[in-house]
C-alpha cells in the first residue's frame, strides 16, 4: 500500500536539485545563522504534486477495513522538496458522500531549512507511528459524541501503516542500516489519540528537531511524541554487518487506553549483511515500555539551534478547558466557548469581505494587529490534550502542576461531567492498566505541590473571569521552546506564545481527533486588514466554494464534529 518502510524502499536525498559546484541552492544560509521566520531561499522551482482521495477496501494489518487513502496508499504519499522551492497540489476527491480538505497542518510553507548544522549519511525518510482502528472514522465520532465524549479503544498499532493483527502474521515494517553510518529518522506521530514512544532495542537517539524546528543537539534512548508531533533523530550504526534489531513503537496504557494486544507496534531493522527471512531477537531498553510519564522532554533539554527571545506580548488570555453537558451529550470548552464551523460559510472569505463578527458557535477571536499573543492553557480534568496551533510554532514558556479549579474559576462554574480517565478506561474495557490512575502523570510532584499549594491558600491572579496557575518563570526566558505541537497533561498548565506575522485564521486547538470533534477548538483571526479586500483569496477560495454549494443543494451534508 505504500513504498514506506519495506526493504527497497528509497533513501531520501540531502537535497533534490543543486549546482555541484556550489553545492545546495540555498548557499551559505543555515538553521544557526539564518532567521528562518523571515528569511529563506528562492530556488525558482515548482513541485507539482496530484492527490486523489477516496474510499477503497485495504488491510495494513491484515483485517480487510474501509479506509480514506490518498492515491491508493497508506500512509499517503510523500512531499519531497528543498528549502525554497513552491509546492503546487491538485486535490481530487473521489468520495460519492462527502467533502475533503488537506491542510499543511504545522507546515508554514515558508520556513522549515534543512538541517545543515547536523552531520549524517543517510535519510531513511518519513516513519509514521499511528494508533489504528478497525471502525470507519466517522462511527467513531458519532459514537464518541453520543456516549459523551468517552474514551474508544484502539484495536492496534502502526508503524509505516503496518503490524500483524492477533498473531495473524500480517507483515511488518523493515528499515536498512549500514554499518559506520549515520542514519537519519523523522519520526511522526500521525495518531488519532496515542502517546507513542519509540525506541531502537540497545540504541539511543540524538534529537535534531522537533516539529520541524532545528535544536541544539541532545541525546536519548526514548522519544515520546503526542498526537501531531514530530521529532527527527540521528541514529549511529554501530552495529556488525549481520546485525538485526527491533524498533519499538508502545502506546502506554496510563497514556493511550487501548485493547488487549493493541499497545506495540514492532519494525525490524537489518544491517547489509542480516539474514532477512529471521526476525530480530533483541530485547527492548530499560524505557521503551515507561507507563509513568505522558509528556514531552523538559523544556529545558529543548532548545532551538536558532536564538530569538519572544517579547512581552500585547495581548494575554487564559483557557481553562472543562467538559460540560450540552443535551444528551457533553462537549469540550475553552474559557466557556465551544467550538463548530459551518462548511457553507468560511470564515476567511468573510474576513476579506470585512465581516468580523461571526456566529458565537464558530469561537472566531479578532487579535487586530497586535504583535505578539500569550495564552495560559490550563487543564485540571483526567484527561492529556496536545494542544497545535496552525500557521505558527509558539514558544513553549512554561509546563506545570495546576491548581484546582477554585484558582481557575474563582467566580464558579458548572459540574463536570464524569468522563473514564484514562487508566480508568484501560481497566473498565480490557487494557493492561499501568500504575496509579489518578492524574496520568509522574504522581508524586505534582500531588505534592498541589498539597503545598492548598495549605498556603495563594490568592490566584485573574485575568478576566479566570484565575492563572502559572507564576510569571519562563524556562530559558533567551530561547525557549519552539514548535507547534505541545503535550498539556492532566492537572497541569501550559504557557504559549507567538508573533501575529502571518496573516489569517488559524485554529488553536486539541490534536485528539474527537477532543476537536467534541469543540476543543480556539479561532485566531490574525491581522485582519492584510488580507481585507485580498484577491489572491477569492481567485483560491471562490471556485470550491461554488463546487461546494452545487453538490450541497442536491446533497445532505451529515457534518459530524467540529468541522475543522
Amino acid at each position: 500500500m505504500s513504498n514506506l518502510g519495506i526493504p527497497h524502499a528509497q533513501y531520501l536525498d540531502r537535497y533534490l536539485a543543486h549546482d555541484t559546484r556550489h553545492g545546495c541552492s540555498w548557499g551559505p544560509m543555515n538553521v544557526t545563522n539564518t532567521n528562518a521566520y523571515k528569511a529563506w531561499p528562492d530556488t525558482g522551482v515548482t513541485r507539482i504534486y496530484d492527490f486523489t482521495v477516496a474510499k477503497e477496501t485495504a488491510a495494513p494489518d491484515g483485517i480487510e477495513v474501509e479506509l480514506l487513502l490518498v492515491n491508493s496508499q497508506f500512509p499517503g504519499s510523500m512531499i519531497e522538496c528543498d528549502w525554497g522551492d513552491s509546492v503546487e497540489i491538485t486535490v481530487r476527491n473521489n468520495i460519492s458522500n462527502d467533502g475533503t480538505a488537506i491542510h499543511w497542518h504545522g507546515s508554514m510553507q515558508n520556513l522549515q531549512p534543512p538541517y545543515s548544522h547536523v552531520d549524517y549519511n543517510i535519510d531513511l525518510g518519513p516513519i509514521t507511528i499511528s494508533d489504528y482502528f478497525h471502525e470507519f472514522y466517522d462511527t467513531i465520532t458519532k459514537g464518541l459524541l453520543d456516549n459523551k465524549v468517552e474514551v474508544t479503544l484502539s484495536d492496534n498499532n502502526l508503524i509505516n501503516g503496518k503490524n500483524s493483527y492477533n498473531g495473524n502474521n500480517a507483515p511488518l515494517s523493515s528499515f536498512n542500516f549500514t554499518s559506520g553510518k549515520r542514519h537519519r529518522l523523522r519520526l511522526i506521530n500521525t495518531s488519532a489519540f496515542a502517546v507513542q514512544k519509540i525506541s531502537i532495542d540497545g540504541y539511543g537517539f540524538t534529537v535534531i528537531a522537533n516539529d520541524f524546528v532545528p535544536l541544539i543537539l541532545y541525546s536519548t534512548d526514548i522519544v515520546t511524541l503526542a498526537p501531531g508531533q514530530r521529532t527527527d533523530v540521528v541514529v549511529s550504526a554501530a552495529g556488525n554487518p549481520t546485525d538485526s534489531i527491533w524498533l519499538r513503537a508502545y502506546k502506554p496504557p496510563n497514556c493511550s487506553p487501548g485493547k488487549q494486544g493493541s499497545y506495540l507496534a514492532t519494525a525490524a531493522i537489518f544491517y547489509e549483511k542480516a539474514d532477512r527471512t529471521q526476525m530480530p531477537v533483541t530485547q527492548p531498553g530499560p524505557n521503551a515500555y515507561n507507563n509513568n510519564y505522558c509528556g514531552n522532554d523538559p523544556l529545558s533539554r529543548t532548545v532551538p539551534a536558532y536564538q530569538l527571545s519572544p517579547d512581552e506580548p500585547d495581548v494575554t488570555e487564559i483557557l481553562p478547558i472543562k467538559l460540560r453537558p450540552n443535551g444528551p451529550s457533553n462537549l469540550w470548552y475553552m474559557a466557556n466557548r465551544t467550538f463548530r464551523v459551518d462548511y457553507s460559510d468560511p470564515q476567511l472569505l468573510n474576513a476579506r469581505d470585512g465581516n468580523f463578527e461571526f456566529p458565537n458557535i464558530q469561537n472566531v477571536h479578532n487579535y487586530g494587529s497586535n504583535s505578539s499573543l500569550r495564552f495560559i492553557i490550563q487543564n485540571t480534568g483526567f484527561q492529556p490534550h496536545p494542544v497545535h496551533i496552525h500557521g505558527h510554532n509558539f514558544r513553549v514558556l512554561q509546563e506545570a502542576p495546576c491548581e484546582e479549579n477554585e484558582t481557575l474559576f474563582p467566580h464558579g462554574q458548572p459540574d463536570f461531567s464524569h468522563v473514564f480517565s484514562l487508566g480508568e478506561a484501560s481497566d473498565h474495557f480490557g487494557g493492561k492498566p499501568g500504575p496509579q490512575h489518578q492524574r496520568r502523570l509522574d504522581v508524586s510532584p505534582a500531588q505534592q505541590h498541589l498539597e503545598k499549594r492548598r495549605k498556603e491558600k495563594p490568592q490566584p491572579t485573574i485575568i478576566g473571569n479566570y484565575g492563572s496557575c502559572w507564576d510569571g518563570s519562563i524556562v530559558n526566558p533567551r530561547n525557549p521552546q519552539s514548535r507547534d505541537v505541545q503535550m498539556l497533561l492532566p492537572g497541569h498548565y501550559i504557557v504559549i506564545q507567538w508573533e501575529q506575522n502571518n496573516p489569517g485564521i488559524w485554529p488553536l486547538y486539541c490534536h485528539i481527533a474527537w477532543h476537536l470533534s467534541g469543540g476543543m477548538g480556539w479561532m485566531v483571526l490574525e491581522r485582519p486588514d492584510d488580507f481585507l479586500n485580498n484577491e489572491n483569496i477569492s481567485n483560491a477560495m471562490s471556485q470550491t466554494c461554488t463546487d461546494w454549494h452545487t453538490w450541497t443543494s442536491r446533497n445532505i451534508v451529515d457534518q459530524i464534529g467540529g468541522g475543522l
